[in-house]
């Protein structure tokens, strides 16, 4: 009998299962490379038969159509139900390799569940399994080249990290198999995290299932491949019951960048997951911390060389052993930053630049202001720096390629973890960054098209700027080395780059003698629809390379404004206006000046795409963060910003419906709306008032913190009718509760102990409800499932009594404390937003337009103190500013175990500087508000407890303070002044001012405090 001529009848008639398994390999040899018998059989209907074959076929030895089998017994040969599986699979795989128009019938057809039920490694076929992991590949790559990628991104993501799915990984990981298919399978595993791991709830989970740790023993296993294990490490583990974790080789062959790339996105800006990596089983068995002595003394010698010429130190630690693959860097002294200090580095909290109180240069990392003597277990100083961090140093010296560039990105996070020997920063400056910044040149002359080589190629440009601004965010030497390799204009010409136009715009088609008519569309069903048609390669590349190289450029100019003026002069700040409009037209030149818009224009963008590429989300931030940046230059912001019409696409981001480029837009508008811009008239008119008291209304902590802020500038040197309209837009009694209540911290507070109330009945329960105290032993997954999972009994006593073990259990556990505790993250919100809240009402209060007379200033500045008293109440808000000089206890009422201590908050110092400024502003203003300030015993004492404060920028606002309260205005105030300083003397200010005077350390607060005391002295006793 004639085979019918219709795929999907092949599939139909097809009842037999050789019958079925011939259809399938006959479908799969008629559309492989050949994108119009896809379209063709796609249309058709192909896909539901392929995805019910692959439902449908299971192997009979199970009733539920599974069959467990050992990981690492010998792989049985394909049943038939096995085989139609298989060809399933690859037909899907094939499909998926089409592009984005084949992702919406994948889709629809069901296909994502049927794949996802073949990656188990006990249930399945390794054959099956392997295939099952190429075609989602296959679809992942499809979807980075979606029109809208991340969300198509993160859909397969939210699909692949499951707890099951996560099970089945972990088991393909952890394989210890050296089969070529399980090898494969791994690498394979390996690149979907590496693809799909962007936020921080999936790399949570990653972390959870013990998968980080299946990727450090992989990585692991390269250390041992490579012959670079710390000499004597069995020996050493074995006192540790580690000497059994140091993996076998690894394969010939086997991918160590994609291994490295995993690790980097699951670890990103983490330091429990930075630390979870650094004390692996396998990396503390491979690169345990120990003394080394070499057979030859030669580095030795060169180091107290160098320290003899004050290159170098003799108490900086001793090598290790693997400090002997690195040639002697000399030490660099860094003079310290003032304007590190003012503006930190965005986008990551720890700071390199800041030293420990103790004095120790070692790199600290901030944690909560609240923390506990538990939290302080996470950030010993004590600590040794682990081998790992220069073995990824000799690695990146000493690969080619992607390994290069991915070894880099994980020492950029366990460096700006706080994981490295402060010495380790002119290391890397002098030995990494130069490596990085050759890789920036290989923008010149590759061609459009996809082949191997070229994608290489194109994923190391793609890849570099980002890797290289996480490393120098933050630290000045290494944006100096950057600098000095030319990066930064390296970086502005791949943005440039970026916005040239592609040779072809469309994907190429083949010729076909039947038109590609649109009869029977509507007679199809949703899985033979054929989806948008997405972004070719090279156009995607331009995207990628466009937000790599505006991130580059923002890691380069938080601190120098040289560095800022250099950038400018590249000429290229109209293609950071472009990257500022989700449609980008051809960025004007230097010379070409934009015309300002009158208005913003609420008009949808337009539905066609842009031949530059339709900018996505990550790019809109990446230029907002650039925007921010540049405009701490006045006179780049009253020029070229000002020119190339910055204003408008900012603020038509504050409009843009994605939270997060709307808090890129908010912070980017801060230094616009200041009194010196000249983009500021432009952009009231436009009604950025009304804008921003919307979004500081907010449900996102992040985005009514960056709202408030703004405002908080807007309002700084404002006339009094634009500071009136601004606090009538917020609402006062919205901006009470701002600054008086910890909204987040209380709401999530209520709901944990509402959820969990029924477990009240079930014993004393400390209601604090913090992360570890109901986080039971048996609960910690993500504690080295390697080691802890086992069958060894030989090691289990070893491994319970090591010191070594137990500090880094501990550190780990105050690690995760400090970092996922939502009641944490949620205190941290509410000071954030309360500092902002006072330094807006700061503002409000100050001194307002510097150009109007004395008197006139004097009168307004007491009008708007008055004005702010009647709006927001003078008793409450003296209470509030009492409130927040005062140590907080947290929930005092709660029951707690007996042996935790109570939680505190200590005032912080910015708020605290804010609160002072407020009286100082009230004081500035007529003697009755002097007379009501002196009057506020209670608030007085509490300010006087904060003369000891580390922060002199505190210390300096006091001193303002009491000059203002014993300011005389005019002869007829005398007797009201004497009265005011009698009853600061009786509080014992005096003499605080006069030990400020005499033994401050900072010149400028004696001066200042010389000056209180002397105005006090002035006036009779």
């Amino acid at each position: 009998m004639a085979r019918p001529q219709s795929p999907t009848e092949w599939l139909r008639t097809s009842r037999s299962r050789p019958e079925q398994i011939a259809s399938l390999q006959l479908l799969k040899n008629e559309i492989t490379g050949h994108i119009q018998k896809k379209e063709e059989y796609v249309q058709k209907g192909v896909l539901d038969q392929i995805v019910r074959l692959l439902q449908t076929s299971r192997s009979a030895q199970d009733p539920n159509g599974k069959e467990r089998r050992d990981s690492t017994s010998r792989p049985r040969s394909l049943s038939e139900q096995d085989e139609i599986r298989l060809q399933a699979l690859q037909l899907l795989s094939v499909i998926a390799n089409g592009g984005p128009p084949f992702l919406r019938p994948i889709h629809t057809a069901g296909a994502m569940p049927a794949i996802l039920a073949n990656i188990f490694p006990l249930d399945n076929h390794p054959k099956i399994v392997l295939w099952a992991l190429r075609a989602l590949n296959s679809i992942a790559e499809s979807s980075s080249l979606a029109s809208n990628a991340a969300s198509s991104l993160g859909a397969l993501a939210n699909l692949l990290f499951t707890p099951l799915c996560l099970d089945a990984s972990h088991s393909i990981l952890a394989s210890e198999s050296r089969h070529r298919v399980v090898q494969e399978q791994k690498y394979l595993a390996a690149s979907l995290i590496g693809r799909l791991c962007h936020v921080e709830k999936h790399q949570t989970a990653l972390a959870n299932y013990g998968i980080l740790d299946d990727l450090a023993t992989m990585l692991a296993a390269f250390v041992v491949a490579r012959g670079e294990v710390v000499p004597a490490a069995a020996q050493i583990g074995h006192s540790d019951g580690l000497d059994h974790m140091i993996p076998a080789p690894a394969p010939p062959g086997a991918n160590l960048a994609v291994v490295l790339e995993a690790i980097s996105a699951i670890i990103a800006d983490s330091r429990f997951r930075a630390y979870l990596l650094i004390c692996s089983p396998a990396m503390m068995a491979v690169f345990p911390n120990t003394e080394f002595e070499p057979a030859t003394k030669a580095k030795q010698r060169v180091r107290m060389t160098l320290a003899e010429h004050n290159l170098g130190s003799l108490t900086t630690p001793p090598l290790g052993a693997v400090d002997y693959l690195l040639p002697i860097v000399p030490a660099v002294q860094p003079k310290p930053s003032t304007q590190a200090a003012q503006f930190p580095p965005l986008g990551f909290t720890p700071s390199r630049d800041t030293p420990s109180t103790n004095g120790n240069a070692r790199s600290s990392y901030k944690f909560s202001f609240w923390d506990t003597a538990s939290a302080a277990t996470g950030q010993s100083e004590a600590d040794e720096e682990s081998p790992l961090i220069p073995w990824l140093i000799h690695l990146i010296r000493c690969t080619s390629g992607l390994e290069k560039v991915n070894a880099a990105s994980v020492l950029a996070s366990l460096f700006k973890a706080g994981f490295a020997d402060a010495e380790r920063e002119p290391v890397i400056a002098a030995l990494v960054i130069p490596i990085l910044c050759r890789f920036l040149k290989y923008h010149s002359a590759l061609p459009d098209d996809s082949s191997d080589i070229v994608g290489t190629f194109r994923a190391i440009l793609e890849r570099t700027p980002a890797v290289l601004a996480r490393l120098i965010a933050g630290s000045e030497l290494m944006q100096k080395a950057a600098y000095d390799c030319k990066a930064l204009k390296s970086a502005a010409q791949l943005l440039v780059e970026s916005y040239n136009l592609p040779a072809q715009q469309t994907a190429p088609r083949p010729w076909s003698p039947t038109p590609s008519g649109s009869s029977g569309l509507d007679e199809r069903s949703a899985a033979s629809r054929l989806g948008e048609q997405g972004h070719l390669p090279v156009v995607a590349h331009k995207l990628r390379i466009r937000e790599s190289a505006l991130r580059l450029i923002a890691a380069m100019l938080p601190f120098k404004d040289d560095y800022r003026k250099a950038f400018v002069e590249q000429e290229v700040i109209g293609y950071v206006v472009e990257s500022l409009q989700p449609c980008p037209s051809k960025p004007k030149t230097g010379k070409e000046r934009v015309k300002p818009e009158k208005a913003a224009d609420d008009t949808p963008p337009p539905s066609e795409p842009s031949p530059y590429g339709n900018n996505p989300n990550s790019v809109l931030i990446a230029a907002c963060h650039v925007v921010r940046l540049l405009g701490r230059s006045i006179s780049i912001l009253r020029t070229s910003l000002e020119d190339h019409g910055t204003a408008m696409p900012l603020f038509r981001l504050l409009k843009h419906p994605d939270a997060e480029v709307q808090v890129a837009a908010c912070g980017a508008v801060c230094n616009l709306v200041l009194e010196y811009s000249p983009v500021r008239d432009q952009l009231l008119e436009a009604g950025i008032v009304k804008t921003l008291c919307e979004h500081a209304h907010s449900q996102d902590a992040e985005l009514r913190h960056n709202a408030i802020w703004s405002l908080k500038h807007l309002v700084n040197d404002a006339p009094n009718t634009l500071r009136k309209q601004c606090l009538d837009e917020l609402e006062p009694g919205w901006l009470v509760q701002l600054i008086r209540d910890d909204t987040e911290d209380d709401a999530l507070f209520a709901r944990m102990k509402r959820d969990r109330h029924v477990r009240d009945d079930y014993g004393d329960m400390d209601m604090e409800l913090e992360l570890g105290d109901y986080e039971e032993e048996a609960e910690r997954p993500w504690l080295w499932p390697a080691l802890y999972r086992t069958n060894s009994t030989r090691s289990t006593s070893q491994r319970a009594h090591s010191p070594r073990i137990e500090k880094a259990e501990a550190r780990l556990t105050a690690l995760r404390e400090a970092e996922l505790n939502p009641v944490r993250k949620a205190r941290d919100d509410d000071l954030a937003i309360q500092e902002q809240g006072l330094g807006f009402i700061r503002n409000l209060l100050g001194p307002p337009v510097p150009r109007a007379a004395s008197a006139e200033m004097a009168s307004d500045q007491t009008e708007m103190v008055d004005y702010v008293f009647n709006e927001l109440g003078q008793d409450r808000l003296f209470e509030i500013l009492t409130s927040k000089l005062r140590t907080k206890v947290l929930h005092p009422f709660e029951r707690r175990h007996s042996g935790r201590d109570t939680r505190v908050v200590y005032p912080q110092a910015r708020t605290v500087e804010n609160v002072v400024y407020i009286l100082v502003h009230i004081a500035a203003s007529v003697p009755r508000h002097r007379q009501l300030v002196i009057s506020q015993t209670e608030l007085l004492k509490q300010v006087g407890t904060h003369f000891s404060s580390n922060n002199s920028l505190v210390r300096r606002a006091l001193c303002h303070l009491f000059t203002n309260l014993v300011w005389k205005d005019e002869q007829s105030d005398t007797d009201s002044c004497a009265a005011r300083a009698t009853e600061l003397r009786r509080l014992g200010f005096m003499s605080k001012l006069e030990a400020l005077e005499s033994g401050d350390s900072e010149l400028d607060v004696r001066e200042r405090a010389r000056v209180a005391v002397w105005e006090m002295k002035q006036l009779p006793q």
